[in-house]
């Protein structure tokens, strides 16, 4: 419970570092353009603000909760024009920053992160029209006559007083040009001024012969770099920047930066890292290959020493290899928050009263499986919704309670992760699948229709048992997408249902797909990767052992008839025969089982899965290539897919008999 506390933290203050980075750059863009404030700028602070408080209140941060919540109300205000963005609201802002940035270093290290009463009655104030609770008059020592001074527009004199309290020195520059040229000459001295500080206001002032202007210039620039940017003017400084505060005085300007060593990386900077593993895993697959070679030339020593470095090699391999997918990982919880918008909106759409209940959300899924999982699991959630949950009569009348259940638990299995998507609804209901697929013209209308058959015909494209099409289902779209996607991922899906019960539909995925452990396995003379994933043992049997029934070829073993598919007539490759000797590699999908008939078996490798070209994707079956040695490369097979292909076979020749017994 400590580390998930601590693991807790640490997501927290790198989710806070971010948003408060962003903050930062929002206020520097405020204060740079406050005369024409973009209210993208008031939504993003405020956005930000809004998400620090949720993160906030949900690890129980009160302290910081409260500042927010109260900040956020003062955003709320300055975003419907109730409340003027000045140099007071702006100095609250930064003050609000270096205190959100203490109590974020407060609750990173698990101390209390209580707000400080000054700083809320501040926004108190400011909230209701008063930022500071006095009206400090910036221009109070400025050398600045009250004629000039009345002369300026509100606009200028805002500017004036912001100058000040940036710390800028104020300057009064005096010019006289002639009439011909005058316009030009206090254009291109406007623009020098601009670039190093900021021109305020221009007024004109009675001149002998020609034209006079006064200017009031706000920089950081000394009275003699004014003169030498300006050495047509006469200079006088009418207030001096204020010293440099002491790095001893600045309090709460902290880098919150030193708080979390989180650092945000594009997936596509580990995929390469990924890809230059799996280049030095085929190096040292060739270091095996060449010591194996040549160990009878080596002496004893040459060779122990060869073969302690293969070792040590292998050894440090492994750990990068874990340390990057580790890299990769993500708590699985990050969709659960997607998840429950999309059922309460299936919920409300529907009629339907949910709760929805998940557990296991700190299990580890790669980023990539995450993103691709986010759609498939989304819509088994409102088929469980929709298909599932009854509605509230129905539900009173069989003695459930009126709001139903769903539940999403994740769990870890080995090199797997578990995902049930449970609910308490009424289960599958075998003759509303039947007539639904008849209606479909999937089946036959006298064809019967077990619990078996009826897992299988759930997963049909076009069927669906809704009598009327909503937002929600009705159109046919739908396990038959989730299983493809499932199987994309190198996963599987499992239905399990007791009728009046409920329905639990199991997803299994591999942790990663960025590094495999595949058999590599030869049929002819090609070689194929097989993914250990899938795989539940490997027998070798001999060719007699195979049996034919109604067509497909079985292997009867133990208790179990497992049905075959031959790797040489799924990719058309000449298969070779030793004595009668065949392998069958033994892979479950869910609860099937079905056999990969192949030549032989040559070892066990982890392996990079790399793209292949488009004429080659099309090829049911196939997940990519890998490279298993120096200029040797072996087609990876999607083993979900050819099983899939295997059953969706048996359908059609069943669809076929179906047919001609109507004849």
């Amino acid at each position: 419970m400590e580390k998930e506390e601590e693991r807790a933290r640490r997501e927290f203050t790198s989710e806070a570092e971010e948003l408060l980075e962003s903050f930062a750059v929002d206020l520097a863009e405020l204060d740079e353009k406050r005369g024409t404030v973009s209210p993208a700028i008031i939504n993003d602070i405020f956005r930000a603000i809004h998400s620090l408080k949720g993160l906030a209140g949900m690890l129980g941060f009160t302290g910081l909760a409260t500042l927010t919540h109260q900040l956020e109300d003062l955003l709320d205000r300055l975003r419907l024009g109730k409340v003027q963005v000045s140099s007071e609201l702006l100095a609250l802002l930064l003050d609000c920053h270096a205190e959100l940035i203490r109590m974020v270093s407060a609750a990173s290290s698990g101390a209390e992160t209580g707000e400080r009463r000054e700083i809320l009655e501040r926004i108190e104030r400011a909230a209701a029209g008063d930022p500071t609770g006095k009206k400090a008059d910036l221009l109070a020592g400025l050398d600045l006559d009250a004629q000039t001074r009345k002369s300026l527009t509100e606009y200028e004199e805002y500017r004036l007083q912001e100058n000040v309290r940036i710390g800028r020195s104020i300057f009064s520059l005096t010019v006289q040009y002639d009439f011909l040229d005058f316009d030009e000459k206090l254009r291109a001295l406007t623009a020098r001024l601009n670039a190093e500080g900021e021109v305020i206001s221009t007024l004109p002032t009675a001149a002998g012969a020609g034209i006079g202007f006064r200017l009031l210039v706000g920089a950081l620039l000394s009275g003699k770099e004014l003169v030498a940017l300006s050495p047509e003017a006469q200079v006088r400084l009418l207030q001096s920047a204020p010293e440099p505060r002491s790095p001893d005085g600045e309090e709460g300007l902290a880098s919150i930066r030193s708080l979390s060593q989180n650092v945000r990386v594009d997936i596509s900077r580990l995929d390469n890292v990924m890809d230059v593993v799996g280049e030095l895993i085929l190096e040292k697959a060739r270091l095996d290959e060449l010591i194996a070679v040549s160990g009878s030339s080596l002496d004893r020593r040459t060779a122990r020493e060869l073969g302690r470095i293969s070792g040590d090699l292998e050894r440090r391999l492994n750990q990068l290899r874990r340390a990057i997918v580790d890299l990769r990982m993500v708590p699985i919880s990050q969709l659960y928050t997607r998840v429950g918008r999309a059922a309460r909106k299936a919920a409300e759409e529907l009629g339907k009263e949910i709760e929805l209940l998940t557990a296991g959300g700190e299990t580890e899924l790669d980023k990539v499986m995450i993103e691709e999982l986010a759609d498939p699991l989304m819509h088994v959630v409102r088929n469980a919704i929709d298909h599932g949950i009854e509605t509230s009569e129905k539900r009173v009348a069989a003695g459930k309670p009126v709001k139903g259940e769903v539940r999403i638990r994740a769990y870890q299995q080995g090199s797997f992760v578990i995902i049930d998507i449970s609910d308490d609804g009424e289960g599958i209901d075998v003759e509303s699948v039947r007539r639904s697929a008849v209606r479909s013209n999937l089946i036959g209308q006298d064809e019967v229709v077990d619990f078996e058959r009826a897992r299988e015909l759930i997963f049909s494209p076009g069927l669906s048992t809704s009598e009327a099409v909503s937002e929600v289902s009705g159109r046919g779209v739908g396990l038959d997408v989730v299983r493809k996607n499932i199987h994309e991922l190198k996963g599987s899906i499992e239905v399990l249902s007791d009728r009046g019960s409920g329905t639990t539909i199991r997803l299994t995925l591999p942790i990663t797909l960025a590094i495999l452990h595949a058999l590599l396995v030869r049929v002819g003379n090609e070689t194929f990767a097989l993914p250990l994933t899938s795989i539940s043992e490997v027998v070798k049997i001999q060719e007699k052992e195979i049996t034919t029934v109604e067509g497909r070829e079985i292997l009867a073993l133990r208790d179990a008839e497992i049905p075959l598919l031959r790797l040489s007539d799924a990719y058309g490759v000449e298969a070779s025969s030793q004595n009668g000797r065949k392998f069958v590699a033994v892979v479950r999908l869910g609860d099937r089982l079905a056999g990969l008939v192949l030549d032989e078996v040559v070892r066990q490798q982890e392996v990079v899965i790399r793209a292949v070209g488009n004429r080659i994707r099309g090829i049911p079956g196939i997940a990519g290539a890998t490279e298993i040695g120096k200029n040797q490369i072996a087609l990876v097979v999607d083993v979900a897919s050819l099983v899939s292909g295997l059953a969706e076979a048996r359908t059609a020749r069943r669809e076929s008999r179906t047919a001609v017994s109507r004849r």
